[in-house]
């Protein structure tokens, strides 16, 4: 019998320290990943909150402002309502509840109340009355009313600000609105 020498060949594998610095690479791949993955989801969150705020704050402006402007007049104020008699005599009314965060629209007509879910989520809110005409040498600037007198009242400056949680974050989306509406009476 003979004994054959057998050439040693080098084997394809990988030794220990290859595959220790592989590993290490694909897990800071893999997290890095992840990472901007969770950036980009918290990204498109934001995004759509922002989106969804400001619709409803365009759907709540552009309600209030033709129904303003076709008022009779505007029969009583404070900061957080506004009451209106329509011109076929009904009242119209908005409230701001501190406690819901919600901004409410009432029509009373013929003993029953339609009431409209304007704004939620709004943090606060504040409406302004002024007078007609503006103030000297300016444009946009009117004469505020210093009294509860609501048959002067020709403009009103709504303001508010709504925010909504972002998913999974303790931040918030915030839409802040502001506007001046003119009574056509």
């Amino acid at each position: 019998m003979s004994v054959r020498h057998f050439k040693q060949t080098k084997r394809g594998g990988y030794s220990l320290l290859e595959l220790m610095f592989s590993v290490t690479a694909g897990v800071l791949i893999l997290g890095v990943g992840l990472i901007t993955l969770g950036f980009m989801n918290r990204t498109l969150d934001a995004t759509g909150n922002y989106s969804e705020l400001d619709r409803q704050s365009r759907r709540a402006l552009d309600q209030m402002t033709r129904d303003i402007r076709m008022t009779g007049g505007l029969t009583n104020y404070t900061t957080t309502s506004l009451c209106f008699t329509n011109k076929d005599g009904t009242l119209l009314r908005y409230d701001w509840n501190t406690n819901t965060q919600n901004l409410v629209c009432s029509n009373y007509a013929a003993g029953e109340t339609l009431s409209n879910l304007l704004l939620k989520g709004c943090a606060s809110l504040q409406f302004t009355v002024f007078q007609r005409n503006p103030l000297s040498n300016s444009t946009m600037l009117f004469t505020p009313i210093t009294n509860n007198n609501p048959p002067l009242v020709k403009v009103i400056v709504m303001d508010w600000i709504c925010r909504r949680t972002n998913y999974l974050t303790l931040t918030d989306s915030e839409s802040v609105q502001t506007a001046k509406v003119v009574l056509r009476n």
